[in-house]
C-alpha cells in the first residue's frame, strides 16, 4: 500500500535540482529541453505567459479539478487517506465527501494564489517564493505528512490537467507545468525541513 510516483523528470529533461528557478535568473533565459523538438521556451515571461493562460481555463472548474486531483491521490498513494481520516472510505465514496471536497478547493485556490505571483518566478525572494516556503512549513504540522507526498502531488496534478485541458495540454504546456511544479516542489520542501 504504498505510493506509486511516475514522475519523470529526467524523460522530458527537467532538473529537480536548483537549476530550474532557484533564483538565477540566467539560467532562465536559456532554451528548456525538451522531448519534443518544436517546444521552446526562452524567459521567465514565457512561462508565466503559458501558465496564466492555461490556468484561465483549469480555475473554471476550481472545486471539480481539486476533486479529481485528491481522488488521484488517493488512488496512487492509499497511505494519504489516512492525514484526512479517510483511510476505510472507499474511492468511489470520498467524491461525496465534504472534508475532501473543501481541502480539494483550498488546494486550487492555493495553486491560483501561486499564479497570480508567478512573474517573480526567477527572482531569489520573490513573493512566490515566500508562499510556497510558508505552506511547506505548515505541512510538516500535519500529522503522517511526509515531504515524499508533494511527488504524489506532482502526478496527480499533472493528470488531472492533461484530463482537463484535452488537446490544449500541448507538449509545451505540459513541459512548462511540469517545470513550474517541480519549482513548487522544491520551495514546499525548503519550507517543509524549516525549523
Amino acid at each position: 500500500m504504498g505510493c506509486t510516483s511516475s514522475l519523470r523528470l529526467s524523460k522530458i529533461s527537467v532538473s529537480r535540482g536548483r537549476q530550474n528557478f532557484g533564483g538565477n535568473s540566467s539560467e532562465l533565459k536559456t532554451t528548456i529541453i525538451t522531448t519534443d523538438p518544436k517546444v521552446t521556451i526562452h524567459t521567465p515571461d514565457d512561462i508565466a505567459a503559458l501558465v496564466k493562460e492555461s490556468w484561465r481555463r483549469l480555475s473554471g472548474d476550481i472545486p471539480g479539478n481539486g476533486l479529481q486531483v485528491f481522488l488521484r491521490i488517493f488512488e496512487t498513494c492509499p497511505r494519504t487517506k489516512k492525514l484526512f481520516q479517510v483511510d476505510n472510505v472507499r474511492l468511489s465514496e470520498l467524491a461525496r465527501n465534504v472534508t475532501i471536497q473543501r481541502h480539494g478547493k483550498r488546494f486550487m485556490l492555493a495553486i491560483g494564489a501561486a499564479v497570480e505571483n508567478i512573474d517573480g518566478i526567477d527572482e531569489k525572494d520573490s513573493e512566490l517564493s515566500k508562499l510556497l516556503i510558508v505552506l511547506g512549513r505548515q505541512h510538516k504540522h500535519y500529522e503522517g505528512f511526509k515531504p515524499e507526498y508533494f511527488e504524489v502531488f506532482y502526478d496527480a496534478l499533472m493528470w488531472q490537467w492533461e484530463r482537463y485541458l484535452g488537446n490544449e495540454f500541448t507538449p509545451e504546456v505540459a513541459d512548462t507545468w511540469s517545470r513550474v511544479f517541480v519549482y513548487f516542489m522544491e520551495k514546499l520542501k525548503e519550507g517543509y525541513r524549516q525549523p
